[in-house]
């Protein structure tokens, strides 16, 4: 997984612009994970094989819990919060990469699907520009060995 640490947004340029479009700041040389991904939430080791993002956010005017991300995930069943949870995880000479997301109640839920609807493809985009990336990386470090 140090490949997917090591990742840069000049290396993912699909994601880099798409990213960018929302007026966020990703400089070429920035890391994926542990400069862009740890600002939306904790990143979390999962083992050798994979990681974890793990992010909380109040919907509308429910503030965000207090306490760490993992404290909040496996404990909070408050009206008006999100969860998510996204990995990447390289097991068997396969990357994938999922994205959870767990609103703790039903008009949460109901608030976040247009949102979740509108930004989809371009999601989906982001994502595969990343996993390329980080496939791109491994394959040229594994070359040079």
């Amino acid at each position: 997984m140090t490949a997917a640490h090591a990742t840069t947004w000049s290396e993912a340029p699909i994601a880099r612009a798409l990213v960018a479009i929302t007026g966020a700041d990703v400089p070429g040389r920035g890391l994926i994970v542990s400069e862009f991904l740890s600002g939306m939430g904790e990143v979390l080791p999962a083992g050798d094989e994979e990681f974890l993002l793990a992010a909380v956010q109040g919907m509308g005017d429910t503030p965000r819990p207090d306490g760490s991300v993992v404290e909040i995930v496996t404990g909070c069943a408050q009206p008006g919060i999100l969860k998510v949870g996204m990995n990447v995880r390289h097991t068997a000479g396969v990357l994938t990469t999922e994205t959870r997301i767990l609103a703790t109640d039903e008009r949460t839920r109901r608030r976040f699907l247009p949102y979740w609807l509108f930004i989809r493809f371009g999601s989906g985009l982001t994502r595969t520009s990343m996993l390329r990336a980080i496939r791109a990386r491994v394959l040229r470090e594994a070359d040079a060995a």
